[in-house]
């Protein structure tokens, strides 16, 4: 059985740019043939920008996106052209209280049919009024697969995005999520993930 453990730090008050996003850790496990140990089998980092928030507050997005990193920039300029609001021509019509940002993601190859399970896992992790966001290329999942998922492509730019109130043909293919049986950890795909891992470090 696969799980996913998630680590983040939240401020309590929002004074600073900082305080506007939370980084998101999520390290993937899965026991072990026999049952008695669980092992590191996948790792993934998000980015949480409290964008409702930041809006409400009076805080320019790009100030705060820019404020991050390269990566949020960049999202921030495909999603809203510099702006405070989303682009017209993505047709979002559902509210958006937060856009999660899917940068990193190392999954080791035996837990490659489960991928899709895991990202529609995460991607809901914060409820239905977010964005999900990310470069088409990250999860290694093809287009029709992320199709699957619900996620569209965005013109121009690499950037696809799905909003997580909207149904997609793999939640309703796996209302109650996805077995994984044929998951096992062990030290060696530990060892390979968080070797891996050090890429984004």
């Amino acid at each position: 059985m696969l799980t996913l453990d998630y680590a983040f730090s939240a401020s309590i008050s929002r004074s600073e740019l900082e305080d506007y996003v939370r980084n998101v850790e999520v390290t993937i496990r899965c026991p072990d043939r026999e049952g008695l140990e669980s092992y590191v089998i996948g790792k993934l980092a998000l980015d949480q920008i409290l964008w409702a928030d930041a809006i409400h507050d009076g805080e320019q997005l790009f100030d705060v996106c820019d404020n991050d990193s390269g990566g949020l920039h960049s999202v921030h300029v495909v999603l809203t052209r510099g702006t405070n609001e989303l682009r017209k021509d993505l047709a979002i019509e559902e509210y958006v209280g937060h856009v999660l940002f899917l940068w990193a993601a190392v999954f080791h190859p035996s837990i490659h049919p489960y991928r899709q399970a895991i990202i529609h896992t995460v991607c809901s992790l914060f409820g239905e009024d977010s964005l999900a966001v990310m470069w088409s290329d990250v999860t290694g999942l093809s287009a029709a697969e992320l199709a699957e998922l619900g996620f569209c492509k965005i013109a121009g730019a690499e950037l696809i995005f799905r909003h997580n109130a909207l149904r997609c043909s793999f939640g309703d293919e796996h209302p109650r999520g996805m077995d994984a049986d044929g998951a096992e950890g062990s030290p060696e795909s530990e060892e390979w993930v968080l070797r891996e891992w050090k890429k984004f470090e």
